[in-house]
């Protein structure tokens, strides 16, 4: 692809060092370097109860683990995420519970969430969809009035803040990811932040269960260990760490270049006949991640998808769609009470939604390709660039 829709914001001489320290220590999985990794995002985020994994669904497993949720619980959930975010709640033998999403946010509707909250509701799964914040404070105050854990699936959200005050400040639990495609990356990973009453007991779930990790065992302690509970393989590797700290230092800079071209797009893209995502009230402009840039073709453009799709296959652009909403799926579709009538915002959204090329190295100059694409494919329609 000419343009990827993603590229990794990281050579392999920004790489070299620490895999070469990953290689010359002889630990290769979890270690000294996963251990440094986790204190630079626990400085990064100001959060000490922090636990670097494997997944972001490791994650959401860990954390509805340590929940205490009961089989048979319900868990209301966004319909416009990723299949893990519904794949992990049924997995534990909860109930998974579909709201609809904000039709200007894109992030989950706090009425359809209210609406859905019933006697066996025992949990919320929030996620800052594309990176945009979450009106927590209202957010909070409905899981506090109904007795609900909140957990925010924040793999889109390492940088989001709302009101200048990170998310997980109003969280229960918070995952993030570092996929191959998110703004830090370490090819596979991801972290939780839990209770300080609870991080010990989720730190031991992501190593089966047991009391001592092998780092500590290892390293000049004792050899021997408990089981304290059925738990998970879920730990980051020191291979894996190495990639995310040779972006630590870049992360600012990184999502400051993310927010330029985000608003270029919003600048050159307005008059068209589309929809972006907005932002919740008492957000502030730097709020957002910008991991994604979304937008949703009017269903009266004149343009559909996938004509637009067809432009950006002949020039070698990359695009993406996020997301295919949950209840189109064969496996969500079994549960028989999740349809599309039900749903009319993210309906609304999905039919004409295209994720345009979002990173840091993106170059100005293919950037105004991509805007190009858009606006020719719209000509006639749209209004006049503004200066």
């Amino acid at each position: 692809m000419r343009i990827p829709f993603a590229r990794a914001p990281l050579t392999f001489e920004d790489a070299a060092p620490y895999l070469k320290e990953a290689l010359d220590n002889g630990w290769l999985t979890t270690g000294p370097l996963t251990e440094k990794f986790t204190t630079a995002i626990k400085e990064y985020l100001g959060n000490k109860n922090l636990i670097a994994l494997s997944s972001c669904t490791a994650a959401l497993q860990i954390a509805l683990s340590v929940s205490d949720l009961r089989p048979g619980n319900e868990v209301i959930l966004p319909s416009n995420t990723f299949v893990a975010t519904l794949e992990t709640v049924e997995l534990a033998g909860l109930v998974p519970i579909l709201a609809d999403v904000d039709a200007k946010t894109w992030n989950i509707s706090l009425e359809s969430l209210a609406a859905k909250i019933t006697p066996r509701t025992r949990a919320i799964i929030a996620v800052p969809f594309a990176g945009a914040p979450l009106p927590m404070p209202e957010l909070r105050d409905i899981a506090n009035k109904n007795s609900l854990t909140l957990i925010l699936d924040s793999a889109h959200a390492l940088e989001t803040k709302f009101g200048g005050k990170h998310l997980h400040d109003w969280a229960d639990f918070t995952c993030f990811s570092f996929y191959a495609t998110k703004n830090l990356t370490t090819g596979e990973g991801g972290a939780l932040i839990t209770p300080p009453h609870l991080t010990e007991r989720a730190r031991a779930l992501s190593l089966h269960g047991m009391s001592r990790a092998a780092w500590n065992r290892y390293a000049g302690g004792s050899w021997r260990y408990d089981i304290l509970e059925t738990g998970f393989k879920a730990n980051l590797t020191d291979i894996h760490a190495a990639l995310g700290l040779a972006q630590i230092g870049m992360l600012e800079n990184n999502h400051a270049r993310r927010k330029t071209l985000a608003h270029r797009y919003q600048k050159s893209l307005a008059g068209l006949p589309i929809r972006m995502q907005a932002m919740p009230e008492a957000a502030l402009e730097n709020d957002h991640a910008w991991h994604l840039f979304c937008i949703s073709i009017s269903r009266d453009a004149g343009v559909n998808r996938e004509q637009l799709m067809e432009r950006f296959r002949e020039k070698s652009i990359g695009f993406s769609v996020h997301f295919i909403p949950l209840y189109e799926f064969t496996s969500v579709r079994k549960y028989n009470r999740f349809f599309a009538k039900d749903f009319p915002a993210n309906e609304d959204y999905f039919q004409g939604a295209i994720s345009l090329p979002l990173y840091p190295t993106l170059s100005d100059q293919d950037q105004n390709e991509i805007i190009e694409t858009i606006r020719s494919a719209f000509a006639g329609i749209a209004v006049p660039l503004v200066s």
